[in-house]
């Protein structure tokens, strides 16, 4: 009967513990988001990189590489249109963003061109919402005829 007990006591102790890991297993935070191509874009986009850029409140450096491009198997997204994505970006932390786009047939990444310059830091923000409406603008400047960002928006919430 006391060798029943012990091993019952066992059980229960190696029960307990193994709840307890597994209530400590943490997911990853995901934000889902719809990424808009703005309909007065005048390119197609082919790629979308993301970078880390930590905290909401206080980051301003990046914290990770760029990314490998998002849009997977050949997609992309023309003027007027949108995907959805998940990713992992922590809440109360933000990614930037850098697009290529297909100009007159050929892939062109934005940063890539000779002369390129932004004012943007595009960025997709987990604040406020675990869904998020990102929009981009992409034009040619009309000073210096390279393809850059004209705007962007970043919204909590999947918009219309």
């Amino acid at each position: 009967m006391k060798n029943k007990l012990i091993a019952l006591l066992v059980l229960l102790t190696f029960s307990v513990f193994w709840s307890c890991e597994k209530e400590n297993t943490e997911e990853k935070e995901t934000l889902y988001v719809k990424f808009v191509n703005s309909s007065g874009s005048e390119y197609t986009i082919y790629s979308i990189q993301l970078r880390a850029r930590g905290s909401v409140t206080s980051q301003q450096t990046p914290t990770a590489a760029w990314s490998a491009n998002i849009l997977l198997n050949g997609k992309t997204i023309a003027p007027g249109a949108h995907e959805f994505f998940t990713l992992e970006i922590p809440n109360m932390e933000w990614s930037e963003y850098r697009v290529g786009v297909i100009d007159n047939g050929n892939n062109i990444m934005l940063h890539e061109q000779v002369g390129f310059t932004s004012n943007y830091e595009c960025p997709i923000t987990h604040w406020g919402s675990d869904e998020r409406t990102v929009e981009v603008t992409i034009e040619e400047d009309i000073f210096t005829g390279l393809i850059n960002y004209s705007g962007y928006s970043d919204f909590a919430g999947i918009q219309n």
